[in-house]
């Protein structure tokens, strides 16, 4: 059957079908380029300094358009993050590898600098939104990431720490996740003055650190353990 005899509401539905799908698909460029430009400026100048019309002067795009997808520069910077942490973590996930819970954990941890290095334009928006950001949206969403990121540690230190039985794997993990998110700051600022030079080195010393406090936790819990079961 040709389209002019189809019944007029197929006809009607077809045409809007390929229609809404050049419209959603120039929707969807539109709004990768305003969070393209925005992740850009916010970078460059922080939240505050980051202002609509900067964004729009950078994507190049009409007002109109930034306000057909976003209704504030907050929901922008929500946007952001949201796409930004979804690439990082989705690049970011569990391996495994054989060995003791240092060979272990050097591995996971170059992994994660890996990651780090790929989507430092994420890294450096995320850090500096966290120190100029004052909208309370924006923060929920950096809560998240920032959870999101703890989740993931604890994951990635309690398989190097299996050997020790899941239990105290798991204790492990919640209390070195947090430890092992700040060396990460401290890696990533360190990368940003130093560049690449000393970058193994970094790694190294920070699995050493956790290998060194997680043995120290694993030998306290095997300890308290016997102590319960010579009661």
């Amino acid at each position: 059957m040709s389209r002019s005899r189809l019944p007029y509401d197929r006809r009607m539905k077809s045409g809007e079908s390929g229609t809404g799908i050049r419209r959603n698909a120039q929707g969807q460029r539109a709004r990768e380029e305003i969070l393209d430009a925005a992740s850009r400026v916010m970078s460059e100048y922080g939240y505050e300094g980051a202002s609509i019309s900067a964004i729009i002067k950078e994507s190049g795009l009409q007002k109109s358009s930034i306000y057909w997808q976003f209704d504030s520069k907050a929901a922008i910077a929500a946007a952001v993050m949201e796409r930004g942490a979804r690439r990082f973590f989705d690049a970011t996930g569990a391996i495994r590898v054989r060995g003791k819970a240092g060979t272990r954990l050097q591995a996971y941890l170059t992994y994660i600098a890996d990651n780090i290095d790929e989507h430092e334009e994420f890294l450096r928006l995320f850090l500096t939104l966290l120190i100029t950001n004052r909208d309370p949206d924006v923060a929920q969403v950096l809560d998240r990431v920032r959870s999101e990121a703890n989740a993931r540690m604890r994951e990635f230190i309690a398989m190097a720490f299996e050997a020790e039985g899941p239990e105290v794997a798991g204790i492990i993990g919640d209390r070195l996740a947090g430890l092992g998110v700040a060396l990460f700051d401290g890696y990533f600022l360190a990368a940003q003055i130093a560049g690449v030079d000393g970058r193994n080195q970094r790694v190294r010393d920070m699995a050493q650190a956790l290998e060194h406090y997680g043995n120290a936790i694993a030998s306290q819990q095997h300890s308290a353990a016997a102590r319960r079961e010579r009661r």
